[in-house]
């Protein structure tokens, strides 16, 4: 019979349908290294502090260094049906190797902070990793930039086309939303790194438990100042979501900007094939699994931040089993978000531009209204009645169906004397570009210093 770290006062074992109900191990086994960490820093703090005597604690500690040795590294799976959760997977197979002093390493301590402590250095080491993952998406989004050097595209807003841009800028604005995630989970660090042991169950220990020796043990930068907040609270995993959420949202554009320019409609990029896929009967088809897949996903992480905020919501505290339930989405989203940077940063770097299609969208001269409004600002015309003299020689251009570079410098002068035979000088992308003045612009001066600076901070 499976061990466990209760039953003391009952008298019949747990039902076949409870334990399949409620044991969590094929969940919390993601927890065994992290684990790990805490009990030889818990072993090492029960010496320290005199309560069990050293010679148990290397005893303890040979002991886990054997359960590592033969599970390490395993899938945990073969143990779900037989141990309650991993805390006591490590226990019982500690016992066997230890023998009976294993049975004073949980002492001060409940697996309600136990859980906690193991939780927050698996989402610190997780952190870290998305962090770096977002770092490489980061670097092949500038490696595209690059690869784009002068193309120009129309900026769309509202889905239709509004200004000529570099579409190395536009690429640019998918680093610098992706620098803020990064900050976002370089903050949430602050929440995370905190050690709950000593709250135990939630009132704290009456033994004399040396807090800041395990805080410097397993790496936390601070104490939590509430046992009962300690054991009870999920908000910093909320936070995590929260932020691994937001991160999702600009994946999930990313990939909808790739999606289109994909499409025929567009077609401005081509994607390696090796990061495409094809249609078991279009034989022509190749498709943007990988970016439909990640719009796709970021509902699924939503949904995970969703229910763990319900799942707190009604809970009193303290410690309730419902939070068992905080666990799977965490896991899953970490998972989920480390393959979809992988793989996107994969295909982004390896695509490749259309240049002729490119070209093509800027045969529009309704894209250099803009321009035409800001000429007329800088010939002193009332801006409000520069927007209206635009817009009405856009409405003719549609009416009359000729080309707005197409006019004579008398025709333009019908709609404002303001207009000189230079105007028709603004009917180059290139020239638009360069117009612009305002930092963060598309200008090529700009874009150009963007790149080298992103190369420098991310090399």
């Amino acid at each position: 019979m499976a061990k466990k770290l209760w039953g003391g006062r009952f008298k019949k074992e747990m039902h076949p349908a409870l334990k399949h109900f409620s044991y969590s191990l094929a969940t919390d086994k993601e927890l065994f290294e992290a684990e790990l960490l805490v009990n030889r820093a818990w072993a090492k703090m029960l010496a320290k502090s005199g309560i069990i005597a050293r010679a148990e604690t290397a005893a303890i500690l040979r002991g886990l260094a054997a359960v590592e040795k033969k599970m390490g590294g395993q899938d945990l799976g073969a143990y779900v049906c037989q141990y309650e959760d991993v805390h006591t997977l490590i226990q019982s197979e500690l016992e066997k190797n230890a023998g009976a002093v294993a049975k004073k390493l949980h002492t001060g301590r409940s697996r309600n902070d136990l859980v906690v402590a193991s939780t927050r250095i698996y989402l610190r080491e997780r952190t870290a990793e998305i962090w770096y993952a977002v770092k490489k998406l980061q670097k092949a989004l500038v490696v595209a930039a690059e690869k784009a050097n002068g193309l120009i595209f129309p900026g769309l807003t509202h889905l239709r086309k509004a200004q000529p841009v570099l579409l190395a800028h536009h690429l640019l604005a998918h680093v610098e939303m992706l620098e803020e995630d990064n900050a976002r989970l370089a903050d949430s660090m602050k929440r995370i790194n905190l050690l709950p042991l000593g709250a135990a169950a939630l009132a704290g220990s009456a033994l004399p438990l040396d807090q800041k020796f395990l805080a410097k043990e397993l790496g936390f930068s601070g104490i939590a100042p509430n046992s009962m907040a300690a054991v009870s609270d999920r908000g910093f995993l909320a936070e995590f979501l929260s932020v691994l959420s937001i991160l999702w949202v600009h994946l999930s554009r990313l990939s909808e900007d790739f999606i289109l320019w994909n499409s025929e409609a567009f077609g401005y990029v081509e994607l390696d094939d090796a990061f495409a896929t094809g249609s078991s009967l279009m034989p022509q088809k190749k498709n943007p699994d990988v970016f439909e897949l990640v719009r796709g996903r970021a509902g699924v992480i939503f949904g995970a931040l969703q229910a763990l905020l319900a799942v707190q919501k009604g809970l009193p505290l303290s410690y309730n089993r419902d939070l068992q339930e905080d666990k799977p989405g965490v896991f899953d989203a970490v998972k989920k978000t480390l393959s979809a940077l992988e793989l996107l940063a994969f295909t982004v770097s390896s695509s490749s531009w259309n240049k002729k299609a490119l070209l093509r969208s800027l045969d529009d001269d309704s894209i250099f209204a803009t321009d035409i409004l800001e000429y007329l600002v800088r010939r002193k015309v009332p801006f409000a009645e520069a927007h209206q003299v635009v817009g009405r020689t856009v409405r003719h251009a549609i009416e009359s169906e000729k080309q707005l570079r197409q006019w004579s410098v008398q025709e333009w002068q019908k709609f404002s004397p303001e207009f000189g035979a230079d105007i028709h000088d603004l009917f180059d992308p290139k020239e638009s570009v360069k117009g612009k003045k305002t930092i963060g612009s598309t200008h090529p001066a700009c874009v150009k210093q963007a790149v080298a600076k992103w190369k420098k901070i991310l090399r």
